[in-house]
């Protein structure tokens, strides 16, 4: 809801900025209202949660998308947008270029969304060999970065980049930026996910 990782959310729990009650079991649970004001005070547009229901058109032949991020905590998040907004869309992760690499020729994403920094092989260089071998050559390929510059984004379109995606964007930017369309959807009354981290 409040679209940052659940890093940021323990920050804010630890600093007191966002209140919170504990478990006996040392486990942080956020009240829904206290949510909305916090996002209020802080101008944060707050998405309701909605159940999505899959496409028989969509499930026949769903999306492909690689993420390939070596921080586990936001390539979760990343895939749950994705997933959140349609269901169908199959979504693999691989922590470095080389996983990726043994990925592809198996998965043959349609999607590679690629983080700049990573250990090994950088995202620049990953983006080149994703352009270089036939099998991701006309896959979309969006570079993914904490601190994007204009030297960054030259490069990344040098090196066959699509487009480019910050990693503080929030979940319209993100589909948007990825142009995967939500699923149809149902809201079910009464759902509280207060408990979930990641509100």
């Amino acid at each position: 809801m409040l679209m940052v990782s659940p890093v940021t959310v323990r920050e804010w729990a630890r600093k007191g900025v966002l209140p919170s009650v504990s478990t006996a079991g040392g486990h942080r649970r956020f009240l829904l209202d206290e949510l909305k004001t916090f996002a209020a005070t802080h101008g944060i547009h707050v998405e309701e949660e909605s159940v999505e229901e899959e496409s028989t058109e969509a499930a026949a032949d769903p999306m492909r998308i690689l993420l390939v991020d070596d921080n586990e905590i936001f390539a979760t998040y990343l895939r749950e947008v994705i997933v959140h907004a349609n269901p169908a869309v199959r979504v693999e992760w691989a922590c470095d270029g080389f996983e990726a690499g043994q990925l592809t020729e198996a998965f043959r994403p349609q999607l590679v969304i690629v983080d700049l920094q990573m250990p090994g092989i950088d995202g620049i260089e990953l983006c080149k060999r994703l352009r270089a071998s036939a099998t991701t050559a006309k896959a979309r390929i969006i570079l993914l970065s904490g601190a994007l510059t204009e030297e960054r984004i030259a490069a990344a379109r040098a090196a066959g980049v699509d487009e480019w995606l910050g990693k503080g964007a929030t979940r319209a930017e993100i589909l948007r930026t990825l142009r995967l369309p939500a699923a149809p959807a149902r809201v079910q009354p009464g759902a509280d996910d207060a408990d979930d981290m990641r509100a």
